[in-house]
């Protein structure tokens, strides 16, 4: 019996621990975990570009709160990111466009949070993401949800899919 592939489009929040900003209610475990299911061919992991927009002002925010300089730190996380073959990286198609446009009209204001979601709704995967008021604007609106899973429900599907 083979075995199905999981596949994830994360929220930034999960790219910020690759910059090594602690994200509260994700453990290093946690990430371990995942880690260690991508490499065990359990779960493909995709990101977005848009998600950069929001990586880069939380990176930057962080960096000018601690005062301290991450230049190298940047230049690997980058690297492991866009180089790493770790993450697939995909755009929306048109219909995804066309859904976060619905989105933003049916009052939904982070447009990036708007593409994440019509991109894993249109390309059929998980939006692994811990965004609840996200979740709730859908809910409130009748659209799917069923697709939004955190890392800790990511985590059991895959221990379902064995």
């Amino acid at each position: 019996m083979k075995s199905t592939i999981l596949k994830a489009l994360l929220d930034s929040t999960y790219l910020l621990p690759t910059f090594g900003i602690e994200i509260e209610g994700l453990t290093d475990e946690e990430i371990a975990k995942l880690r260690e299911a991508k490499i065990k061919g359990k779960v493909k992991f995709y990101c977005s570009p848009f998600s950069w927009i929001e990586i880069i002002g939380k990176v930057c925010r962080e960096m000018e709160h601690a005062k301290i300089e991450l230049d190298e730190i940047i230049d690997n996380a980058v690297k492991s990111l866009l180089k790493s073959k770790f993450y697939e990286w995909i755009l929306p198609n048109s219909e995804a466009v066309k859904l976060a446009f619905k989105l933003r009209r049916l009052g939904h204001k982070d447009n990036i949070d708007n593409l994440l979601y019509a991109t894993s709704i249109k390309e059929g995967i998980i939006l692994l993401t811990m965004d609840e008021d996200l979740k709730r604007f859908l809910s409130k609106n009748n659209l799917k949800t069923e697709n939004l899973l955190d890392h800790k429900d990511l985590l059991k599907e895959l221990e379902h899919h064995r």
